[in-house]
């Protein structure tokens, strides 16, 4: 996502060297949304960008998974809304098909609910994505444990061919939604926590709100934001965190954190902190709107 913000669209060679520096180094999970863009009018700027950046890859691209998401609208004047409508969530796997350049999606997920429809007709209207071949598996994002527990109910987990990812915040400062994750671990759900580090705003300043990170990390000569990532790997062997990058180093360092073993007493240290928020944002916050 950072590489879709507007202080980088100039920079379109150097994002694509940083997803193809990710891509050497071993990741093997690019995620993605149709929203993820500097402008209402730009829908698609960054799947538009990982097509690229994987269309000129020299290396292999086997195993490499692109995730990406819809159900969230950008309209004239940055009006903001939701269409989880069959029909809508066919049309905007339609164009992020095309914007990624492939036939058929790796994992598409629903972005955020849609107040004005029932959480099941979302998900029957999600499935209808997959039947209709667009793509091959689906997730979630931004749910509730209910809302998890309808959409196992209607389209099974992993397994059963049904969802096999969620991706709903969990950081330094932020850790509402344990049951969703424990929901995940028991279900072998791929968790993917959006923000990790707190989000574009706050990253680079992670071990200064939460200095337990920074003292840790110390004492590992890692940074604060390797700390962090260390930590979410070890909550849950489903945890795939989603930190943005939008420098080559940065790749560097979002790799050396999985080589990060933290000792048992410093893993409850960290468990200990204190997150700032215990409850969902408000609708009206547009910052994880985009997310």
């Amino acid at each position: 996502m950072p590489l879709s913000f507007s202080r980088h669209v100039d920079q379109r060679q150097r994002s694509i060297e940083v997803i193809h520096r990710a891509l050497d180094l071993g990741i093997t999970l690019l995620d993605t949304a149709n929203i993820y863009a500097p402008a209402w009018d730009a829908i698609g700027h960054n799947e538009l960008l990982v097509g690229e950046a994987l269309g000129s890859y020299a290396g292999s691209l086997e195993g490499v998974i692109v995730a990406t998401k819809g159900g969230i609208t950008r309209s004239d004047g940055e009006v903001w809304g939701r269409n989880a409508s069959r029909d809508g969530l066919l049309r905007a796997a339609e164009a992020s098909l095309r914007a990624l350049g492939v036939d058929r999606m790796d994992v598409y997920q629903l972005h955020r609910p849609d107040p004005g429809r029932t959480f099941l007709e979302q998900i029957i209207n999600l499935g209808a994505v997959k039947d209709a071949g667009l793509a091959t598996t689906v997730g979630l994002s931004n749910v509730t444990l209910p809302e998890l527990e309808l959409a196992l109910e209607e389209l099974g987990g992993p397994d059963d061919g049904g969802v096999v990812s969620v991706q709903n915040e969990w950081s330094p400062r932020y850790r509402v939604d344990r049951d969703v994750m424990d929901r995940c671990t028991q279900e072998g759900i791929a968790f993917l926590p959006w923000s990790p580090l707190g989000g574009a705003d706050q990253a680079h300043e992670v071990g200064s709100r939460y200095t337990v990170f920074a003292e840790v990390g110390q004492f590992y000569g890692a940074s604060a934001q390797e700390t962090v990532l260390a930590w979410l790997l070890a909550t849950t062997p489903v945890m795939i965190p989603i930190p943005g990058a939008s420098k080559p180093a940065t790749v560097d360092s979002i790799v050396r954190s999985v080589s990060l073993a933290l000792s048992p007493d410093d893993l409850a240290r960290l468990d200990a902190s204190n997150p700032e928020h215990s409850s969902m944002y408000p609708e009206s916050e547009p910052h994880p709107r985009l997310r």
